[in-house]
């Protein structure tokens, strides 16, 4: 974590009751100075944190795959960007086998197996073909041949927002990309803070949870919903944030 990203979070929970934690990637354990004990912990971290938080079933988690994926986003709600086609990724090497042009592909579930990107066809299908064949134990190069992406044609994005929704309520946004550059611009304008809460009025995969907004063509969509316990921040108020999800839980 960088150390701008880490000082931010500091900042963020200074006057919440907090303790930071250390991992064990291969043991899968929680270090801290005093122990972790019971399910009254709100996790802020890595995707490994969450995964080992979904493990211990802490109450301040909030994700669930069977929610936290993209066809159950794009079943519940038509506003998504990127819908075309949700697939297994067996059914994916044979169909980008079969088309000869640029599609964008991502992970359907939000635990970013791998990056969504823009690749030709016949250079994703080998791609797709060259991971599936490798052992479990590969780490993040294997595919299971069963597991969901999304592919859609390459889409002309605008600007991009993320926003921080607690309780239904949209908490805090920014701006993190426009014209393909990364920026951070925390986001005042209430015309366009009321149509992103427009949005989140609609199926949400949790009460608590980040949502990433695209302008496209003059429209707005909803690019993906991300897990609030590891959602990186892009000049959003830290503070403000998990202040909201502190008391939300109390």
């Amino acid at each position: 974590m960088a150390n701008e990203s880490l000082e931010n979070i500091r900042n963020g929970v200074a006057d919440i009751p907090h303790e930071f934690v250390g991992l064990i990637p291969f043991s899968r354990e929680i270090t801290s100075d005093t122990p972790i004990e019971g399910q009254d912990y709100i996790p802020y971290g890595s995707t490994l944190l969450t995964n080992l938080a979904y493990d211990k079933q802490w109450k301040g988690l909030h994700f669930d795959l069977s929610k936290f994926n993209y066809r159950a986003s794009s079943t519940n709600r038509k506003d998504m960007l990127n819908a075309e086609y949700i697939m297994s990724v067996e059914e994916a090497a044979d169909f980008m086998n079969n088309t000869d042009q640029e599609w964008f592909i991502r992970p359907s579930e939000d635990l970013k197996h791998f990056s969504g990107q823009v690749i030709d066809s016949k250079e994703c299908a080998d791609w797709l073909i060259d991971a599936m064949s490798l052992p479990p134990e590969s780490g993040t190069y294997a595919m299971d041949p069963k597991m969901e992406v999304v592919i859609s044609t390459p889409k002309n994005i605008k600007a991009e927002w993320r926003w921080f929704i607690v309780d239904g309520k949209i908490v805090n946004g920014s701006m993190y990309r426009a014209h393909g550059q990364l920026i951070k611009k925390p986001e005042s304008d209430v015309e366009v803070i009321r149509e992103a809460q427009a949005l989140a009025d609609k199926w949400l995969p949790d009460s608590c949870v980040v949502m990433d907004t695209a302008l496209v063509y003059d429209e707005v969509y909803v690019i993906e919903f991300n897990c609030i316990n590891s959602s990186g921040f892009y000049g959003h108020d830290v503070k403000e944030i998990f202040t909201a999800l502190y008391n939300f839980h109390k």
